[in-house]
């Protein structure tokens, strides 16, 4: 399926639900260049010495505001302002700093209030008025263009959007003949496409290196390095861009057309440009302190970079993904906060393979097993998802508030096109609070306009993963499931997996073939259904009408853990977790806990040694009725993902469900049971 934007330009709704991917795929329309991807390699993990101080090989560290001011090397100062020698910024400046100081503000929805001390206030203002003398470019990315290996830029508060960019053709004629192909034969934009053409798709476009080669004329394989033929010196590594106000939407970089409404979190009507900040092989890249807000596609996108960091960096209003990182190293993201995107808010896809398959050959990763990508401190909400990685091998996702969403979280091994690492493994969800994710968007008028199909209410989503760690979270009022897992058999992965397959796969695929995803996932030490002491909800979680619970006792689940098994699953496990009450014996779970309960005899294992998994029929059907996306119908025998649950212990929460197991046995005897038990036969290679 696809939507067509008010200017004409096409827009893909995608399903992530494993069982009917493949299918889907042969059933969407063809869509314009911006949306594919070029073939893209995991860059160099070692450091490039070539650039002093060397670019890459950790996550860098931010020089502050005030350094900005030294002349001394490494790197020069450009200064971006608004206003003749900055007189706008610095208006705008001292009415942010004044709020600061009376009423103050909060950087993340869920943090306490910050005041400006009168010192920190009077350092501010100081500061910004010797950098609007510096003052050269009302363009950030004139102030780009300036820029070379470890320059920085300073971004002085104003909106910024870019008028001459604006300006710059989409599919550029000039372009055309600058494509590769990717895996399918598809024509994508290439690495010099972007160069030649930077304003075609981008808001501001960042070149990290020269364009010194041609790319491989197929590619290849092995995602390992960017090929050397076309992989030219820095030209703007260790780069800083960040705005110099007291807080990021003090300084907004702007892609939208016609907002409804005003002040930084208004949504607009039309987009200009398919991404509002690019970052191109450019290692050692830090961005701090700004907004993005109305990209068609993406807020933040940055590809094939090795060493980056965002810090106290906002995400609005991103139709497809706030902020995408892809095929990029030593990542991390951190104070930040985003709404409004019909995927998900922070999306690190396609990232390195440096988790525990990666030990199988340690050649290109000498220091695997070890995470690449960190995602902390962060308030993700108001979207389809607040979190996905599509191949979102190693990464952390930490110390997080992640809520309203319609799912939480989700980390798949759909193999999209472009997105090497196939399966993906290792990601670590530890110490967050992910609730009240129960968003409603499959309805007319949806206040997002969803662009993936995730069932409503869950905190969690595996659909495929292995060796993945969930532990020491507050999971609760999620009114589905707190979390769910299933497998993504091989046969259904979108066409052939991308780039090489890992040879260091848990799963016992020598002996169960066809089977490489759901295997050695533990989750443990986790609360579920219990409200942290003191917690309060943000304001921004009513942003949309998110249904939730309220009070300081407990707020259960609809299920805490979901699981529908597949044979050659191993070594899952489920244990250490405490439910509502306080004690383990309140978890609620599907399949029970109870060896002796569980049907057919596949409990919710708390041993993570030697377990097997059988294959769950019912969940199978189920996953291939919910697979076909949401539709127009309604009744109790359809798929109820696209639905808000009652909510859990509720009067109406009793009633659903003795309905739907009456539902459950006239459908038993229904044409479309069959239908769909003959779909599920021909999937999983079985005569019932």
């Amino acid at each position: 399926m696809s939507t067509t934007g008010s200017k004409g330009t096409p827009r893909r709704r995608r399903v992530a639900i494993a069982a009917t991917t493949a299918a889907a795929g042969l059933l969407l329309p063809a869509v314009a260049l911006a949306h594919l991807e070029r073939p893209s390699y995991w860059p160099d993990p070692a450091p490039d010495t070539s650039v002093s101080p060397p670019a890459g090989g950790e996550v860098p560290d931010a020089r502050s505001l005030a350094s900005a001011l030294q002349t001394a090397p490494p790197g020069d100062t450009h200064v971006v302002c608004q206003g003749k020698q900055g007189k706008d910024s610095l208006k705008r400046l001292k009415s942010s700093v004044k709020q600061a100081r009376k009423q103050g503000f909060r950087l993340r929805p869920s943090q306490p209030i910050t005041k400006l001390s009168n010192h920190q206030a009077n350092d501010l203002l100081k500061l910004n008025r010797e950098l609007a003398k510096m003052c050269e470019f009302d363009s950030v990315q004139d102030a780009v263009n300036a820029s070379g290996n470890n320059d920085r830029v300073v971004i002085m508060p104003g909106v910024y959007t870019e008028p001459e960019s604006r300006a710059k053709p989409t599919n550029d004629p000039a372009c055309a003949h600058l494509t590769q192909q990717d895996s399918s034969g598809a024509e994508t934009p290439s690495y010099e496409y972007q160069v030649t053409c930077p304003n075609d798709q981008n808001l501001i476009y960042v070149q990290g290196r020269e364009v010194v080669g041609d790319p491989l004329p197929s590619p290849d394989p092995d995602r390992h390095g960017i090929p050397e033929q076309e992989l030219g010196p820095c030209v703007k590594c260790n780069l800083q861009i960040e705005g110099s106000g007291v807080k990021p939407e003090d300084v907004i970089l702007d892609g939208g057309i016609g907002y409804e409404g005003t002040g930084p979190t208004a949504k607009p009507s039309d987009y200009a440009k398919h991404v509002i900040l690019r970052v191109d092989r450019a290692d050692g890249f830090v961005g701090r302190n700004f907004l993005t807000r109305g990209a068609l596609e993406f807020g933040f996108y940055a590809e094939e970079v090795d060493g980056i960091l965002l810090d106290r960096v906002k995400f609005f209003w991103g139709a497809d993904y706030g902020h995408l990182t892809f095929t990029t190293d030593h990542n991390e993201v951190r104070n930040c906060e985003g709404f409004g995107s019909g995927d998900s808010v922070v999306y690190p896809g396609g990232s390195p393979e440096t988790g525990a398959q990666a030990v199988a050959d340690t050649a290109f990763y000498p220091d695997a097993p070890r995470i690449n990508t960190v995602i902390r401190k962060c308030d993700l909400h108001g979207s389809a998802l607040g979190y996905s990685g599509s191949m979102g091998n190693a990464v952390r996702i930490t110390d997080n508030h992640i809520y309203g969403n319609t799912t939480g979280i989700s980390s798949d091994t759909l193999s999209a096109g472009g997105h090497p690492g196939f399966p993906a493994d290792g990601s670590e969800i530890d110490h967050n609070y992910i609730y009240s994710n129960n968003l409603s968007l499959y309805v007319d008028n949806p206040p997002v306009e969803p662009v993936v199909g995730v069932p409503i209410g869950v905190g969690v989503i595996y659909p495929g993963m292995n060796d993945a760690r969930v532990h020491d979270n507050w999971i609760f009022d999620n009114w589905r499931n707190g979390t769910m897992l299933f497998a993504v058999p091989d046969a259904f992965v979108n066409g052939a997996p991308e780039g090489s397959i890992s040879p260091g796969i848990s799963c016992p695929i020598d002996t169960v073939p066809g089977v490489s995803t759901s295997c050695n996932n533990r989750y443990f030490s986790n609360r579920m259904g219990q409200v942290p002491p003191g917690f309060e909800f943000p304001a921004a979680l009513d942003r949309f009408g998110t249904p939730h619970g309220t009070g300081s006792g407990p707020l259960p689940n609809g299920i805490d853990f979901w699981w529908a098994g597949w044979p050659g699953n191993t070594d899952n496990c489920w244990f250490d977790n405490i439910g509502p009450d306080g004690t383990e014996d309140s978890i609620t779970s599907d399949p029970p806990r109870d060896p002796l309960e569980a049907a057919p005899n596949d409990p919710l294992y708390e041993s993570c040694d030697n377990t097997v998994s059988v294959l769950d029929g019912t969940k199978i059907t189920i996953l291939i009725d919910c697979g076909e996306g949401p539709d127009d119908e309604t009744g109790a025998l359809d798929c109820d993902w696209w639905r808000t649950p009652p909510q859990p212990g509720s009067g109406a929460a009793m009633r659903e469900r003795h309905q739907l197991r009456r539902a459950g046995e006239r459908f038993a005897a229904s044409e479309e049971a069959e239908r769909l038990r003959e779909r599920a036969a021909e999937l999983t290679g079985t005569d019932d």
